[in-house]
């Protein structure tokens, strides 16, 4: 991914204190996504967010971009309720930027270049800053210039989840949910798609958050994991902190990575290899270290 000029902004924390959130209020299908929950985003870091299907994460996710309101509680940037004034919550569409899962099938502008540019112009930038930011987005998500003028309907399915995901990137929001951003992608799609993200974070320095299933992708990518268990955090900490947990992981519907797995595998079968390994570079690194021990010991 080629760099970028742009400096780095404030960092903003986001936090759900003690929300509540019902569907369907009043009718016979009233039913509580999440009750009473407690979560602290960290500011200037990625975080992993985790859990079984119905944990809550998507609700969460559209709780912090103010798409949906609390039934009870408070959502706080940097310690202020994005609901304070009502009618200012669309400032916080813009600071709390979200990426619905397969968001490429929200792609609507006659040209890739438009489609990334339509955030900025609801935000009221001139042309050249607009441009600026489009240009800055697509470097992150691996768009060449010779797709800006190319329908986004054109586009492959890996294309049009780029453009997507630049649409966001384009606001500069202090804060990026992205909602399983690398789903259904092939293995190079997916590593091209995270990286990119997490390269645009450090570049950036704002908050991110990824809502995955893949334990592989966020043990990769992300700082921070957090796992949820029907609506409440169940562990946070890094991958070391969290996968060393494997019992609870399993009990709330999660493993290990299989890469863990394996290592683990060869640990039992008497191969001096450490099982708290999380990533396939780290097990490269693992592997060929013992390789190179055993040679040099052959040859004493």
């Amino acid at each position: 991914m080629a760099e970028t000029t742009g400096e780095k902004k404030h960092a903003a924390e986001i936090e759900l204190s003690h929300v509540t959130y019902r569907y369907s209020v009043g009718t016979p299908f009233e039913k509580a996504a999440l009750q009473d929950v407690s979560l602290k985003f960290e500011a200037g870091i990625i975080t992993g967010l985790m859990g079984h299907t119905g944990s809550g994460k998507s609700t969460i996710a559209q709780l912090l971009n103010g798409i949906l309101r609390p039934t009870e509680g408070q959502v706080l940037i940097d310690g202020r309720d994005i609901w304070a004034e009502p009618k200012k919550i669309r400032e916080i569409c813009f600071r709390v930027g979200l990426v619905f899962q397969y968001p490429e099938y929200q792609l609507f502008e006659e040209t890739v270049a438009k489609d990334i540019a339509y955030g900025p112009h609801n935000m009221g930038l001139d042309e050249k800053e607009i441009a600026r930011r489009v240009e800055e987005a697509a470097r992150f998500t691996g768009l060449t210039p010779d797709l800006f003028e190319k329908s986004p309907f054109e586009l492959s399915g890996g294309q049009k989840r780029r453009v997507a995901i630049a649409g966001v990137m384009a606001m500069d929001p202090e804060i990026l949910v992205l909602d399983e951003p690398a789903a259904g992608l092939d293995p190079r799609g997916r590593k091209e798609i995270l990286g990119g993200i997490r390269a645009y974070q450090r570049e950036k320095g704002n908050t991110i958050i990824i809502i995955s299933h893949s334990m592989e992708d966020m043990a990769v990518y992300a700082d921070k994991l957090m796992v949820l268990d029907h609506g409440h955090l169940s562990r946070y900490g890094t991958s070391h902190e969290v996968f060393c947990h494997a019992e609870e992981l399993k009990a709330v519907g999660l493993s290990r990575p299989q890469i863990t797995k394996l290592m683990m595998e060869l640990q039992k079968a008497g191969i001096p290899v450490d099982s708290g390994i999380y990533t396939v570079d780290d097990a490269y690194e693992a592997v060929v270290r013992l390789f190179r021990e055993k040679k040099q010991g052959g040859m004493a």
